[in-house]
């Protein structure tokens, strides 16, 4: 029995240990429903590692002092969760003006962009828009209901240091 035992643990922390880009990026933004407080909570109760100087630099270049976030360490690697919220303000917002706006984000290291694209089309049950412009690769998934509107993004290039996956939302 013990061994039985020994055997699962083995399996699931080898497994653990090969999550991909995606699986990092659902826990942290996805399956926390883009809510600022539950990611906070999971990076707390996860215990997620403080973000460096120069990672907090990495996600904003010049304005790293205000980026909020954590890294989750998976197979050695150093994935950079980011969260921020707002509220929409002004102008061309028409009836969106006053909703909350909130984005949560994972820079990852290198990974096949086209292998993590096809997760996240799975997740979503949707196809992506796909542009490609001066060496980036931005995929986009759309979802409008009637109280909100969700953005998901992925960005990939040979000039970037991994890979970006973000979500953001706007709700009444």
């Amino acid at each position: 029995m013990r061994v039985a035992i020994a055997a699962l643990a083995a399996f699931a922390t080898a497994t653990a240990a090969h999550a991909t880009p995606f699986d990092v990026y659902r826990g942290a933004c996805l399956d926390t429903g883009n809510d600022l407080a539950k990611v906070r909570a999971a990076a707390k109760g996860q215990k997620w590692a403080a973000l460096t100087e120069a990672e907090r630099e990495q996600i904003a270049p010049g304005n790293g002092a205000r980026v909020e976030g954590w890294a989750i360490v998976k197979d050695g690697k150093r994935h950079l969760v980011s969260i921020t919220g707002d509220t929409v303000e002004g102008g061309m917002t028409g009836d969106r003006s006053g909703s909350a706006a909130v984005t949560c984000g994972v820079l990852t290291p290198k990974a096949d962009d086209k292998a993590v694209a096809k997760a996240y089309s799975a997740y979503l049950k949707r196809q992506p828009s796909e542009d490609k412009m001066e060496g980036l690769t931005t995929y986009t998934w759309s979802i409008q209901a009637a109280s909100n509107i969700t953005y998901h993004y992925l960005v990939a290039g040979t000039n970037m240091p991994g890979l970006s996956l973000s979500v953001s939302s706007i709700r009444k």
